[in-house]
């Protein structure tokens, strides 16, 4: 790979514009002597503590791109002073001098390119062009990039360092947040993808823009972030912030952007990305298969409900791990939460691009108490949308405890969170597979799991409620009647097929999950490619309304006719049952009063 240097001397050479050396003694950050460094060659990182330099938006296609293919865009649209601002110095010659200092004609630099092989449309964002601040201009080439890329089917890499909106320019300059908007919403319903890198700084206008559009961000490390500078925020709060306040990082904590990725992996990272969402071809399977019917477990369902909370059983990132490559996480829901206990994402499975949703159960209590807060469903709800935007299958697999019922998620709205997920599940296009592979508990367990096929692991639970919680609620003692319940709630996976539940039961190696998370990973693997190749060949519409037909459908009823019959003969052999009882009832008490409670004479 050739050097930032290198790339910059030729494409300045070419346009006729002489290069200026950076400064290239230490470290701002540590110190270190950069002299020899090729990260700092290449990358502008330090080698010694990380820290990321600014760069120009050249450099930042040049570390971006494949080399020679970037051709700039309407390098042509000018306008220079829309609304003739007059300050201490002239604004338009302000504009004028950072033409010449930059070489660039505006702070948006827009073009196409190739990332490896694959053409792209890049627009960046140069702090040096008078702090990156959006005008008329750089509002005008953004749209327009959004355009060009939805006329040739090609995805947007937004590069931002940007101070926000151009107060020079006033209302015109804060107009260009919904024109950039309103041609990015297009490019995004043509179901292309658009991938925005935040670097250091991003605010204002931008960051309440286009940025928080994008269907995956990438921040820099230790990049400034936010909606305000951080001198306001400083000032707002009396100079009294957290640590990390305001960076890439603490972004990354709340679910604000998906990833923080270094210079350096940057390129492979926005690929991958590209080649999962754009992935043009789907697996395929003989329609005629030869199968053997699956031999279901002999355990009880209080033992089969133990195996499922195992401590050593398989969580979600376990399977994931081990049944997909190239799994790239979202995190968040874009409202400034993202819970641990749901992990969603992009993956390849046996070479096919799926969303993959996990409800991230740790069966070890001080690693979480596995509850599923409405942050939770939120971000499955933005892995749903994301799944039918790019027209991707959607795998989902269940072990929750169940919804916290904490009163911090009631306020944070769990129950309009649960019937959102729940909906959007309803109403995907995209074939769907859901997986009980541990314990699936009510509402949080359903509302990932209206798939239109819906597996189950071997030794895997699906309940309505807990059975401990049941026989407390029953009986006043949650441990003596635990395992009479467990077998009455019917909550075992071969309870489930029978009811029409489920549609298929996975094995288990062994004596459970737990013993092999490899083998237990590849036999769920292959039942969940069966299906999906099946699910595959059917028409959307077809599709759609056998998941509807199903749903609508489950749990049998009677007619009026039948129907009033059946309660009828209820009504009248409770009554019959209870007149035995009272029969029954005095007779004992006659035995009682007469031979005392003898246990010898029979009752």
């Amino acid at each position: 790979m050739r050097t930032i240097r290198e790339l910059l001397r030729r494409s300045d050479q070419e346009d006729g514009i002489e290069p200026v050396e950076p400064a290239r003694e230490q470290c701002l950050s540590c110190g270190a002597d950069l002299e020899g460094s090729k990260s700092y060659d290449r990358y502008r990182v330090c080698h010694s503590c990380g820290f990321h330099f600014h760069l120009t938006a050249m450099e930042r296609i040049a570390t971006l791109l494949d080399p020679g293919t970037f051709r700039e865009s309407d390098r042509g649209v000018t306008a220079i002073d829309p609304i003739s601002f007059s300050g201490k110095q002239s604004y338009r010659s302000r504009v004028i001098q950072a033409q010449r200092r930059t070489g660039l004609a505006e702070a948006a630099l827009t073009g196409t390119g190739t990332l490896f092989g694959r053409e792209v449309v890049v627009a960046v964002l140069d702090f040096a062009f008078l702090g990156g601040s959006i005008g008329v201009v750089a509002g005008e080439r953004l749209a327009r990039a959004f355009e060009k890329a939805e006329a040739r089917r090609t995805a947007v890499i937004t590069v931002c360092s940007t101070s926000g909106t151009r107060m020079q320019e006033g209302l015109l300059a804060l107009m260009q947040m919904p024109r950039v908007i309103a041609a990015a919403q297009k490019h995004s319903k043509a179901g292309l993808p658009h991938i925005g890198v935040l670097t250091d700084p991003t605010t204002g206008s931008a960051y309440t823009g286009f940025v928080n559009l994008a269907d995956f961000i990438i921040a820099e490390p230790n990049a400034l972030i936010g909606y305000a500078a951080l001198r306001v925020v400083q000032e707002q709060e009396g100079g009294h912030l957290p640590a990390n306040a305001h960076t890439s990082e603490s972004h990354l904590e709340r679910g604000l952007v998906d990833a923080v990725v270094a210079r350096q992996q940057l390129r492979d990272q926005v690929a991958l990305l590209l080649d999962i969402l754009m992935s043009d071809y789907q697996l395929s399977a003989p329609r005629e298969r030869h199968e053997t019917r699956l031999q279901h477990t002999q355990r009880g369902a209080l033992q089969q409900l133990e195996l499922s909370r195992h401590h050593a059983r398989p969580t979600a990132v376990d399977f994931i791990g081990r049944m997909t490559t190239s799994f790239t996480p979202i995190h968040g829901d874009r409202t400034g939460s993202d819970d641990p206990a749901v992990v969603a994402g992009f993956a390849s499975l046996a070479g096919e691009a799926v969303v993959i949703i996990g409800q991230n159960r740790p069966h070890d209590a001080a690693k979480g108490d596995g509850w599923v807060r409405a942050g939770g469903f939120r971000k499955a709800v933005r892995a749903l949308r994301l799944a039918e935007k790019f027209h991707l299958p959607v795998i989902t697999l269940i072990d929750t405890a169940g919804a916290h019922p904490g009163f911090d998620s009631e306020q944070e709205g769990q129950g309009p969170a649960i019937a959102e997920c729940t909906a959007a599940m309803l109403e995907l296009t995209v074939p769907t597979i859901a997986v009980i592979t541990g314990e699936g508990n009510s509402e949080a367990a359903v509302a990932l799991a209206v798939a239109d096929r819906v597996l189950m692991l071997d030794n895997a639970v699906y309940e309505v409620i807990r059975p401990e919680e049941a026989a407390k609620l029953l009986f006043g003692s949650g441990t003596e009647h635990a395992a009479e319940v467990a077998e009455r709630l019917r909550i075992t996976s071969h309870d489930c097929l029978k009811l029409g539940i489920v549609d298929a039961s996975v094995p288990e190696p062994g004596e459970g999950a737990h013993t092999d998370h490899t083998e237990a990973a590849l036999l769920l693997r292959r039942s969940i490619m069966r299906e999906l190749t099946r699910l595959s060949r059917m028409r959307p519409k077809k599709r759609l309304q056998q998941r509807y037909s199903r749903y609508r459908g489950t749990g049998t009823t009677r007619s009026w006719v039948f129907g009033t019959v059946e309660r009828r003969l209820a009504h009248l052999l409770d009554r019959l049952g209870g007149a035995w009882d009272r029969l029954r009832g005095r007779s004992i008490l006659r035995r009682r009063i007469e031979f005392g409670d003898n246990p010898d004479i029979p009752v």
